[in-house]
């Protein structure tokens, strides 16, 4: 049975804005095998569940997406499924094998003329990079992805990217620079209309001006975070929002011990702050970020709220 375009767009609107259980609620009510057999829908499903902290459910709906794309020969869903498989390996931990999903789906972008899917992959290797302690590097990445999601038009994947950056420049005591990028990530955020993604910016541009002693600013900015949770709650979200009210911020140039950490595009959230975009949109939105930052906070790896993209 063909799948209606019409269960796909709505589901891609409603993850588009950030609103991963609306994704989950929506599509529990089409039966297994429709979403089975629909390797967008299981994408779509997977990377929701992901975000949600449903790692182990999220994860086999992805395997799902990826093997059903690979039969009916779908280069595009296929470049999301690898590319959001690293970001689930990386919300989890598990780095190298991370970096080798990222790496086959930088591949295929590359191979297919995909820059979107190229930026989101840049920014994940940022991710992968950092972690590893090689800041110069991660940073690149950044900038390259940054350029190919301008390109692509993509302010969601852009915000995830600047959001990362702000993180990276802010452990380095690079407060100035942290700024800047932090309100740029916020006016894309804004743009792409992502709500969940927007207090993930704000958040993140709190924290920075906690870091700089503008504790009057940084209280605006958490009230706004707050605002935007009343739309659209995020239990994870709302975590390390407590966390930033209680001033846990690292000091300037301050890093937290090894190994460390930045969010997936699809997609890191990722999310230190640093997450991956997850949606093909990232993913950089979890919640891959919550668990992101719970997984930091046990490791106790440096780079909290990092953002990957899906």
């Amino acid at each position: 049975m063909q799948t209606s375009s019409l269960v796909v767009d709505t589901a891609q609107r409603l993850a588009a804005a950030g609103h991963y259980a609306e994704v989950v609620e929506y599509l529990s009510g089409k039966t297994r095998s429709e979403l089975k057999d629909s390797p967008s829908l299981a994408l779509l499903y997977g990377t929701a569940q992901a975000w949600l902290g449903h790692h182990d459910e999220g994860r086999q709906w992805l395997d799902a997406a990826l093997d059903e794309a690979r039969k009916q020969q779908d280069p595009a869903v296929e470049r999301r499924a690898v590319n959001a498989r690293g970001a689930t390996a990386l919300v989890s931990g598990r780095i190298d094998e991370a970096a080798d999903y990222f790496t086959q789906a930088l591949m295929l972008a590359s191979r297919d003329g995909d820059v979107a899917m190229t930026g989101r992959c840049s920014n994940n290797m940022g991710i992968i990079s950092h972690l590893r302690g090689r800041h110069a590097e991660a940073i690149g990445s950044w900038q390259i992805a940054v350029a190919a999601l301008e390109r692509a038009e993509l302010p969601q994947g852009v915000a995830e990217c600047r959001h990362n950056l702000g993180i990276a420049y802010r452990e380095q005591g690079a407060l100035d620079q942290a700024l800047a990028e932090a309100d740029r990530g916020v006016a894309d955020a804004e743009a792409a209309g992502d709500d969940t993604l927007r207090a993930m910016a704000l958040r993140g541009r709190a924290e920075t001006r906690l870091a700089r002693g503008e504790l009057g600013l940084a209280r605006l900015e958490l009230e706004r975070v707050r605002e935007a949770r009343v739309r659209v709650p995020d239990p994870a979200g709302e975590a390390e929002d407590l966390r930033v009210t209680a001033g846990e911020t690292p000091k300037p140039g301050g890093l937290r011990g090894r190994p460390r950490r930045s969010s997936p595009s699809s997609g890191r959230r990722p999310k230190s702050g640093i997450w991956p975009g997850a949606t093909g949109t990232t993913i950089s939105r979890p919640s891959y970020a919550g668990h992101w930052s719970r997984s930091m906070t046990r490791r106790r790896w440096p780079m909290r709220g990092a953002t990957p993209s899906s």
